[in-house]
């Protein structure tokens, strides 16, 4: 996972998916912890993704997963 390289507006908007990511998480009671949501939210980036909104979703997969199998 590469998490060097990026452009100031690129981690500005990583920061905003983040934190998006963490409100959302609290208002749903999901148990996901923040350096799992920050790996995720990087293997996305690494993959192309930059859409906000993608990168958000892109961190809670693997969380609605586990949570749908408990």
């Amino acid at each position: 996972m590469r998490t060097h390289g990026y452009s100031a507006s690129e981690l500005s908007s990583f920061y905003a998916a983040l934190d998006c990511a963490v409100r959302e998480a609290a208002e749903r009671n999901l148990e996901v912890s923040i350096p799992d949501m920050v790996r995720r939210l990087f293997q996305a980036a690494e993959d192309g993704e930059r859409d906000r909104a993608c990168l958000v979703e892109a961190m809670f997969r693997r969380a609605g997963r586990a949570s749908a199998a408990a």
